[in-house]
């Protein structure tokens, strides 16, 4: 499908700008972002081929996923906030960690949408902060011109929507399946829109390294 092979191009474009720039620059001038990237991409092209083979047996793969977004976006963002929030962010961090480990079988075959709905909840919780943070501390520098806005912006869009799309999901699947594959297709376009403003979050990246 169309939207799908976009999706992908975005992502690969954007995870090649990373890499570049980590070559350039250093993975820390990017706050490691390459590597999630490279990642993402990689798991993303190993699911489009074992679906193109007609194996899906690699759901459980975005368990471990998950919670690496949980680990990679808590250090991003610990970079970042001052000392207190970077405490009260570990906190919440090991009490999310600790929860996934007694309670979501995240070693199990299948996709646990729990765990989709807990990387939202952190996402969204980090990028308010974020926001809050970035626009009482007023300085001279356009929030436009400043990269983590993008990643935020990004994070924040993407956890709005997957939430809306996930919790009817077992619904629709029984009652509607038409609207259901219309909100997948949506979530590669929004998925498309994060990549999108993680690509011009680079370009400041390097911009601001310059």
């Amino acid at each position: 499908m169309l939207i799908q092979i976009l999706y992908i191009a975005v992502l690969f474009a954007a995870t090649v700008k990373s890499v570049v720039l980590a070559g350039k620059k250093g993975l820390s001038s990017q706050n490691f972002l390459a590597a999630f990237l490279v990642i993402s991409l990689g798991l993303e092209l190993y699911g489009h081929y074992k679906i193109y083979i007609k194996e899906f047996d690699f759901a459980f793969l975005f368990n471990y996923y998950s919670i690496f977004m949980i680990v990679f976006f808590y250090s991003y963002y610990s970079k970042i906030f001052p000392g207190k929030l970077k405490t009260a962010s570990l906190c919440i961090v090991i009490a999310i960690l600790v929860y996934i480990l007694l309670f979501v079988k995240f070693y199990e075959e299948n996709y646990q949408n729990e765990l989709g709905i807990l990387v939202c909840l952190y996402f969204i919780m980090n990028t308010l902060v974020w926001f809050y943070f970035r626009l009482k501390n007023f300085d001279e520098i356009k929030i436009t011109h400043d990269p983590h806005f993008w990643v935020s912006c990004g994070l924040l869009f993407w956890s709005i929507f997957f939430i809306f799309r996930s919790i009817p999901m077992f619904f629709l699947k029984d009652n509607d399946p038409a609207f259901l594959e219309v909100l997948k297709n949506m979530q590669y376009g929004v998925n498309i829109v994060m990549y999108g403003m993680f690509y011009i979050a680079l370009t400041q990246f390097d911009k601001s390294t310059k």
